[in-house]
């Protein structure tokens, strides 16, 4: 396993880890503040966003290791891998809001909220 691989490997666990604490305190406060339906839909909003990130990570690990026999290909991989992220992402809004009936507000509210679990996951590359 190459270095690249060992400090994605490492940041894509501390910023699931982010995610899951945001979206476990984003849904808590819905559950206090008004119900256990908002409690679920703020869950389900989080896990679309935990969803995409681990499908982004399988895919920039599957880029790196093409890129190293052909690089047009592992850029190729990206292209796929983010197509295929923003449309699991339109998917499991469409079927939280629209099949299951989730208060749409409240996935949205998670969805943003631990958006920003990407800002604050710092990069070390250093050895």
């Amino acid at each position: 396993m190459n270095f690249a691989m060992i400090v994605m490997r490492r940041v894509v666990r501390r910023l699931l880890f982010i995610q899951f604490v945001i979206t476990v305190l984003v849904a808590f406060t819905y559950l206090i503040l008004q119900n256990s339906e908002g409690f679920f839909a703020a869950f389900y909003g989080g896990s679309i966003t935990l969803s995409a990130t681990l499908l982004t990570a399988w895919r920039l690990g599957r880029a790196t290791e093409l890129a190293e026999s052909d690089q047009q290909q592992g850029q190729i991989e990206i292209y796929i891998g983010a197509i295929q992220k923003y449309f699991l992402t339109l998917l499991m809004m469409a079927v939280g809001m629209g099949v299951l009936k989730l208060d749409p507000l409240a996935i949205i509210v998670s969805f943003a909220l631990t958006q920003l679990s990407f800002a604050a996951n710092k990069v070390d590359t250093s050895f």
